[in-house]
């Protein structure tokens, strides 16, 4: 059965898998993301350099506003690592195999759709809370992603405003949801020790902490209601370590029911299944219909 190194580039840890056409893992690692942009392209071309005698191609995703098609990465919020060098070029001059790169979030969508929560969805969106706020539309059982390949970008939409702009005019500026680096970063500055997510749920029976939960998961209630509302899926599927909390699945979706109470009746809000392989596989599969369609075509009457 032909093999394929899956990799998910984040910017912390580089995540890989020696992955068959069927899904199933042979062999996976992780190691820390380099931030030199000479070093970390070097980085991933020896990961590959590793695998190539084996793989028949390359599964990436990583954060950005990535064009599938060019490997272009348009995002400004993202490190230069991420930017400087087109990595589906130069993977594929290197190795002369087809390389599918695509946005982690959107990847993941579509891991979660071909293998996970999503399975029999034809319209799902999806929230990862974690260093940010990462998000994804399946539409019509494909993935959605927008004119300039930035749809759903949820952490960067508004939600009101907060105080007047530093400039001094009369503008506001806008506030946006926090993701759960935020939440821990102002719960650690306010016990004046550095704590981490597991700690906070652990300790939600102090009032400082709760007070402080309460007011972030109001914002990631309301960003995880509006775009159930704009795109109406027939579920919302939520990503990220923090998903694995029962506590908070339960606590956002009472606060998203709370704002949208008939959305209860038609949205369900669910946890991802597939932990972090769910970007691998999907980036897979997207590598699959774009390249070995007809083996794609097999997969989607199995798994969808």
């Amino acid at each position: 059965m032909k093999k394929y190194l899956a990799v998910d580039i984040g910017g912390t840890f580089i995540k890989y898998s020696l992955i068959t056409g069927g899904y199933h893992v042979v062999e996976e690692g992780d190691e820390p993301t380099l931030k030199d942009p000479e070093q970390f392209l070097d980085q991933v071309k020896n990961l590959v350099r590793r695998y190539c005698q084996d793989i028949c191609g390359i599964a990436v995703c990583m954060g950005g506003f990535i064009n599938p098609v060019t490997g272009e990465n348009t995002d400004y919020s993202v490190g230069e690592n991420f930017r400087r060098y087109n990595l589906k070029k130069e993977l594929t001059d290197a190795f002369g195999m087809h390389v599918m790169i695509e946005n982690d979030s959107n990847c993941a969508a579509v891991g979660e759709l071909v293998k996970g929560a999503g399975r029999g969805a034809r319209q799902l969106c999806m929230l990862t809370f974690g260093t940010g706020i990462g998000g994804a539309m399946i539409i019509n059982g494909g993935l959605y992603r927008g004119s300039h390949y930035k749809a759903a970008e949820a952490g960067l939409v508004k939600l009101g405003f907060c105080r007047e702009s530093c400039s001094g005019n009369t503008a506001l500026e806008g506030e946006s949801a926090g993701a759960t680096s935020v939440l821990v970063k102002e719960v650690s500055h306010a016990l004046g020790r550095k704590v981490d997510g597991v700690y906070i749920f652990e300790h939600l029976d102090d009032p400082v902490i709760f007070g402080i939960y309460r007011e972030w998961l109001k914002k990631a209630a309301m960003i995880t209601g509006n775009m159930a509302m704009l795109m109406d899926p027939e579920k919302v599927l939520i990503g990220g370590a923090i998903s694995h909390q029962p506590r908070f699945l339960q606590d956002l979706s009472e606060e998203v029911y709370c704002l949208y109470p008939q959305l209860k009746a038609y949205t369900a809000i669910e946890a991802c299944r597939l932990g972090n392989q769910a970007g691998r596989i999907g980036a897979l599969y997207l590598y699959m219909k774009a390249y070995e369609k007809e083996e794609a075509d097999e997969l989607d009457r199995e798994y969808t």
